[in-house]
């Protein structure tokens, strides 16, 4: 099972990026990393016309650092090897 960890508000993870899509919810983009098997963090951005900016990274936080991005979350992933 994945589960996403507390979101962490105002960063975002930079040079880890697979894709980047505007979707229209933040839990449209959770869907995204759960179908995209590379995909172990996102970031979560407010974009125009009430849509969101979602991007699927490769790494976590723990491989590497946040940096500060205005109006993002960033959500990194658990993997519950139990009940792989």
């Amino acid at each position: 099972m994945i589960i996403l960890k507390e979101p962490i508000s105002d960063k975002a993870m930079k040079g880890h990026l697979i894709r980047r899509e505007v979707v229209p919810t933040e839990g449209s983009c959770r869907v995204l990393c759960y179908t995209e098997p590379d995909c172990v963090s996102i970031n979560i951005g407010l974009g125009e016309g009430g849509n969101h900016v979602c991007e699927l990274n490769d790494a976590t936080v723990e491989t590497t650092a946040l940096h500060y991005k205005k109006n993002y979350l960033y959500l990194g992933i658990e993997v519950n090897a139990g009940s792989l």
